[in-house]
């Protein structure tokens, strides 16, 4: 499903997920050296470069930290000791000693300052750290001199979009060469021959000298594997006959179709790998029915998520907050509170239009008010009708006429930002809330889209303690809920399959899967 995206129109896969071959009880994997995946495209491993990467290329290059999502801390990975000042200004770490890119050089605190200018300069998504305005060396110690704290910037340096490479690389070759040719640090890097295959493959060798800081993982030394190959491109029905086979060992994306095939085969796992997003619509507040506030919480109360979920084979997951549970800084608080006051509740959904004047009078199922029917149209992706139709029969149950136009995702968001709609599906994926929160109004004119929810978000982003800013995190997305006219509904899950042999395989809570203790 192709929809709006956060940011720059692409989305951006952060979640690791893994699949490894059948084979079936008799396959012996003990002693196995390669890896073998099917991953989407990769295009490039100077990710600085990238507006989105594939599900593997952590493989190639390390995130500076490791992002704890139980504790929404950052953790040690190939940087460690994060420390911020207590007025947001300056940031400081260390880069241990005795970490080797697969060059045989070791990679030093100018490596990671120079990194980070690499991406201050080509990243498309430098504003997430554009804050940093300085940095010094002393020793092994880096100093990060920024014009104020940004929670997205400990973001970026989790992620990976911000990794480290070579400063003599990044001061010696072109950023069209640097795509291919670098060696970012990480626990493989491209072999040297057919290390990239256009458009088909990449060839992986084992840094043997790597290693790192990783709490969250028990191996922080190189992989148990000696090679990896990831192809992608690879049709639908060939990835799965190939895993259940044992020709590839990881099916990196596993379609809705995929997981229904695959779900209950023997000798493969499925896992839930979910990276965060958020299904949600707005309602037209200027005209049409939704221009009553009451009739907006009706038709927000008479929607049954879990009815939904089960409608459409548990492939999506219901959400009562626009910063969904796995998501930063997620406020448990607000979505009690929605979940209490405006889910799930169709008797209070008639209760309320019954308030309001709506009565069915000519026994149709459609209520009226002054000649006027409970009509209105949704606008809805081309590719995606099954759940906007069962909510049509879910809110007919109330009352409602819930007509349905499908129609592509990007005139979708055009007529939900020039006010010509009743209502219209939205989606957002990011794992931050800073950026979900700036990005989720599409509608100029709703009530709450205005420069005080935005002073809101920013004074949120800089705010240094990550309790207090989940505490903030709620309060901007209880102003949202008090006009009812942006409501969250599902996220979207995402799924992995692997060989039940393949041990390691650890899917934090933010769908992320750290990848240094997979082996056989």
């Amino acid at each position: 499903m192709k929809k709006k995206l956060l940011v720059i129109g692409l989305i951006v896969v952060l979640a690791f997920g893994m699949t490894a071959c059948g084979g079936g009880d008799d396959e012996d994997t003990s002693g196995k050296t390669n890896l073998s995946i099917i991953d989407s495209e990769w295009y490039g491993i100077d990710t600085y470069q990238l507006d989105s990467t594939a599900s593997y290329q952590a493989l190639t290059s390390s995130s500076l930290f490791q992002w704890n999502p139980e504790t929404n801390e950052m953790e040690d990975n190939v940087c460690t000791d994060w420390k911020v000042s207590e007025d947001g200004k300056t940031a400081t770490f260390n880069v241990p000693e005795g970490m080797y890119y697969s060059t045989g050089e070791q990679v030093e605190p100018e490596d990671v300052v120079a990194s980070i200018e690499h991406g201050l300069d080509v990243s498309p998504y430098k504003d997430g750290y554009s804050n940093i305005e300085s940095m010094d060396v002393d020793g092994r110690q880096v100093t990060l001199h920024l014009s104020e704290f940004r929670s997205d910037m400990q973001y970026y340096l989790c992620a990976g979009f911000v990794i480290v490479i070579d400063k003599d690389e990044l001061d010696s070759m072109s950023n069209e060469e640097l795509m291919w040719g670098c060696h970012p640090y990480g626990m493989f890097s491209l072999a040297e021959e057919n290390g990239y295959v256009s458009g088909s493959e990449v060839n992986l060798v084992r840094n043997d000298k790597y290693k790192c800081a990783n709490p969250l993982v028990e191996n922080q030394g190189p992989s148990h594997f000696e090679t990896v190959n990831v192809r992608f491109n690879v049709e639908d029905f060939t990835a799965i006959e190939e895993l259940k086979s044992g020709t590839v060992d990881i099916l990196g994306v596993v379609t809705n179709d995929g997981k229904m095939e695959l779900e209950g085969t023997d000798g493969i796992t499925m896992a839930d790998a979910t990276y965060p997003n958020i299904t949600y619509f707005e309602m037209n507040t200027d005209s049409g029915i939704f221009s009553d506030i009451n009739v907006r919480k009706a038709f927000a109360l008479s929607i049954d998520r879990e009815a939904l979920a089960e409608g459409y084979d548990n492939l999506i997951a219901p959400a009562y907050s626009m910063i969904y549970d796995s998501v930063q800084n997620f406020s448990q608080d607000a979505k009690d509170w929605f979940q209490e006051n405006l889910a799930n509740d169709p008797d209070q959904a008639k209760e309320l239009l019954d308030k309001a004047g709506w009565k069915d009078t000519d026994g149709d199922g459609i209520r009226e008010k002054d000649g006027e029917k409970l009509s209105f149209t949704w606008y809805a992706w081309t590719d995606s009708t099954t759940i906007p139709e069962m909510m049509a029969e879910q809110v007919k149950e109330v009352g409602f006429e819930m007509n349905i136009e499908a129609i592509d995702w990007n005139y979708v968001y055009e007529n939900i930002n020039s006010d010509d709609y009743d209502a219209g599906i939205e989606w957002l994926s990011w794992a931050e809330p800073m950026l979900v929160l700036n990005g989720c109004y599409y509608d100029q004119n709703a009530p709450g889209n205005d420069d005080e929810y935005y002073e809101m978000v920013e004074d949120a982003a800089t705010t240094v303690d990550s309790d207090e800013r989940t505490e903030k995190v709620g309060e901007i997305q209880m102003r949202i809920f008090e006009n009812v006219n942006m409501i969250p509904m599902y996220a979207e899950l995402g799924f992995v399959a692997y060989n039940s042999d393949l041990q390691g395989f650890n899917v934090l809570a933010d769908g992320t899967t750290p990848l240094n203790d997979l082996a056989y």
